[in-house]
């Protein structure tokens, strides 16, 4: 819905480039065909930006069931709900570094963006009605928790080129590569109260640990465009749209570690590669923001831009208990948004 909404904002901002393009002067819509696009000189400069994200990532977790029976026995698909650690949103950062060669607008940026989450949840019931996520899975415990880390980096490398069309409208397409990093770790820890609060509870209890982690790393064609509409008095709206298509490889590993306390205790570990293969992940983002740039002495000056972000890997990772148990291993997108705020000093 967040895309949905940045995209329209987006299309107004064409929209008004597109009426303003050949009036510099007035919002009136224009009345002749043609607009007059250039490709403006300009002198070799630096750009740096510095941009902080208070993002929310989808590392949304099922890692418990629960059930409204007294029966131990396996669990059906309509005796029991799950309950999840959601999401929240995280600080996060990035930042760029731009040249701009001598002659008619175009340039070279490298970016990078990185946003580190992490979350968690638990469950009592004092009845031992609590389950492991997994059909497989029937043993009962009186609690339950979950926690789900998520680390991801992204950096781009683009060639761009400047285009004006008329006095206000300035467009900015760019191509390039993208490199992304995704490591989604959840780790369920099942057992009873007893154990979690002193470690020597009685009689025959479990204490198991389940961790499952998807990384995805890949690299590929990235390209998309800038569009700034100038307001006058140095205020600015802008809107980016970008695309890539990133071919790299993903690993889902799940590890368990199995603690009986009796009165011998016994310690069993398993780890299982549940899948490795090569993917192409198509990924999308967007941005809409409204921009503020003060001209100093000496060829200096200093923008302020503040905003609403939207990145989303389709089929990136794979964040479901269940499906490590058969062949049907599912994927989902990895997604985050979230406001922004960058600022960005221009060196001529």
């Amino acid at each position: 819905m967040m895309l949905k909404k940045i995209t329209f904002g987006l299309i107004a901002v064409l929209g008004t480039a597109s009426a303003l393009a050949g009036h510099a002067n007035d919002m009136t819509l224009p009345t002749a065909s043609g607009v007059n696009l250039m490709a403006p000189h300009q002198e070799g400069s630096w750009s740096f930006g510095l941009q902080a994200n208070y993002f929310e990532p989808n590392s949304d977790f099922n890692y418990v069931k629960t059930t409204n029976t007294t029966s131990t026995s396996a669990l059906t698909t309509n005796e029991y709900d799950t309950r999840s650690v959601d999401s929240d949103y995280e600080f996060g950062w990035g930042a760029d570094v731009s040249y701009h060669f001598p002659g008619n607008g175009r340039d070279v940026t490298l970016a990078f963006t990185q946003l580190n989450s992490s979350e968690s949840n638990s469950s009592v019931d004092t009845k031992g009605k609590l389950y492991q996520p997994r059909s497989t899975i029937s043993t009962a415990y009186s609690d339950a928790s979950g926690k789900v880390k998520v680390d991801y980096d992204a950096a781009d490398l683009t060639f761009g080129q400047v285009i004006t069309a008329g006095n206000r409208i300035t467009l900015h397409p760019f191509a390039g590569l993208r490199y992304a990093y995704i490591d989604y770790k959840a780790t369920g820890v099942y057992g009873h109260q007893s154990e979690h609060v002193n470690g020597n509870g009685n009689g025959n209890v479990q204490v198991d640990t389940v961790t499952l982690e998807s990384d995805f790393q890949g690299i590929g064609p990235r390209l998309g465009s800038d569009a700034m509409v100038n307001l006058g008095n140095g205020f600015s709206l802008k809107g980016t749209l970008g695309v890539s298509l990133l071919i790299g490889n993903v690993d889902v590993n799940e590890d368990e570690y199995f603690y009986t306390n009796t009165s011998k205790g016994s310690d069993t570990h398993n780890a299982y590669d549940v899948d490795t293969n090569t993917r192409v992940v198509p990924e999308a983002d967007a941005k809409l923001s409204a921009m503020y740039t003060v001209d100093m002495n000496d060829g200096y000056s200093l923008g302020f831009e503040a905003g609403w972000q939207v990145t989303n890997y389709f089929d990136a990772i794979q964040n479901n208990f269940a499906s490590t148990q058969d062949s049907s291993t599912q994927y989902t997108s990895y997604f985050n948004q979230g406001p922004f705020a960058r600022v960005q000093l221009d060196v001529a």
